[in-house]
């Protein structure tokens, strides 16, 4: 009589756990990790890791309060995501030199070399007009300012996306002029228009 394999004993199948579970769970966090690194909306890494940092916790309120309503006008896809998290990270330092100005002033006294004191320029306000250069550029992209907005619809409008799946895809092209009438044939033209042959009627 042939027998079947011995089974293990409890304390080796508590030890094996389930091998075949634990595969499936590692392949799903895999997918998981892949469809989310595809996900315009979910910011890059080093803006999740710097969540300690003041300036970074600040770039990551403005990507979630801004980044759908960019995706849902077509202009934040998950090749944009850096370019993007630059912005956010530029407008937190804006907000940051900002509040320092706010609190200390646009300058401050320094001593020169004979001990006297001159005011000058806080260097947070020469950060902020450097930082406020660099937004320009990227709103302009991303259409952020009305003026910069209107631009980009424009151009949206101009070049609207299709193809591929669009309806009417499988169309033939239209003419761009008017449609030119079809040849008429004389000979059938006059054979759909003559009249009865002669005897043809009834008296």
């Amino acid at each position: 009589m042939t027998r079947g394999r011995k089974p293990d004993s409890p304390a080796l199948q508590a030890a094996k756990g389930s091998p075949g579970k634990r595969a499936l769970a590692a392949r799903t966090a895999v997918r998981t990790e892949r469809l989310a690194a595809n996900d315009p909306l979910r910011p890059p890494p080093f803006l999740t890791a710097g969540k300690g940092d003041a300036g970074f916790t600040l770039a990551l309120k403005i990507w979630r309060e801004q980044a759908p309503h960019l995706h849902r006008r077509n202009l934040l896809d998950r090749m944009d995501r850096y370019a993007f998290a630059r912005w956010c990270v530029y407008q937190a330092e804006w907000i940051e030199a900002t509040q320092t100005i706010k609190a200390e002033g646009v300058t401050r006294l320094v001593k020169n070399m004979n001990g006297d004191e001159m005011p000058r320029r806080h260097p947070a306000a020469n950060h902020r007009d450097r930082v406020e250069i660099a937004l320009g550029k990227l709103e302009a992209a991303y259409g952020l300012t009305p003026a910069d907005r209107y631009k980009v619809m424009r151009d949206q409008a101009a070049n609207p996306l299709g193809g591929l799946f669009d309806d009417d895809a499988d169309q033939p092209a239209r003419p761009a002029g008017p449609v030119p009438p079809a040849e008429v044939d004389p000979v059938g033209f006059m054979t759909d228009h003559a009249g009865p042959i002669p005897g043809s009627r009834p008296n």
